[in-house]
């Protein structure tokens, strides 16, 4: 009797610390996995992370010393004219004067001087305004006259991080005039013109409609 007694304590010991064993390794391996996934969230966040301000960071610091020089005469500034059958109208001009211009989609400021404007259809009669010949007509000169192309559109949220108020005092951009939305930032080009003297930077921004154009000549 006293032999099963003891039998019984000493397989009930057993079970127990057996009980324990499995759930302290139970419990470790519950530690050990919510480690990893915090590793894992926590590399993946530092990933991202990173990966977004050093793409940030190759925008924002973006240098034209890449950008080769024109070996064209390109005039005299604003350099550009209007296309055939349309016209400059409300024209704007600076000495000194900063303006964000995109870059990989990316708004960055330029400080130079400055001439803008709308470009309107001399008469619409029966051909309204076209945005793909505008644009068509102005990379064909552009690149002419030595220049490239940059950006062809603006990244949602680039508005909102510089700011609406003062992308609206800037003036002649579409994205602003018309409004913020899928046409206007699809419709966004930047082209850069780099002589010994100057860079000439051009925003051409369309909408449906009708077309704005920012030149800006940086002295270097």
């Amino acid at each position: 009797m006293t032999y099963l007694k003891s039998g019984f304590k000493t397989a009930a010991n057993l079970a127990l610390i057996g009980t324990l064993f499995i759930s302290a390794c139970n419990s470790e391996n519950k530690t050990n996995t919510n480690a990893a996934d915090t590793a894992v969230q926590d590399k993946t966040l530092t990933e991202v992370t990173s990966t977004t301000e050093a793409a940030d960071s190759t925008k924002l610091s973006f240098d034209t010393k890449d950008i080769p020089f024109s070996t064209k005469e390109i005039g005299t500034f604003p350099y550009l004219k209007a296309p055939a059958d349309y016209k400059f109208n409300d024209i704007t001009k600076s000495d000194l004067k900063t303006v964000h211009f995109a870059v990989n989609g990316v708004l960055m400021p330029v400080e130079g001087k400055t001439y803008s404007t709308n470009i309107y259809k001399i008469s619409e009669g029966a051909a309204p305004f076209n945005m793909e010949v505008v644009q068509r007509e102005y990379d064909k000169v552009i690149k002419e006259l030595g220049g490239v192309k940059v950006s062809s559109n603006l990244l949602a949220g680039q508005v909102e991080k510089v700011g609406q108020k003062l992308l609206e005092a800037e003036g002649d951009h579409a994205y602003t005039i018309i409004g913020v939305n899928e046409y206007t930032l699809g419709h966004v080009n930047t082209y850069i013109i780099k002589t010994a003297k100057a860079e000439v930077w051009v925003e051409l921004s369309l909408y449906q409609n009708g077309g704005y154009i920012y030149i800006l000549e940086k002295a270097v």
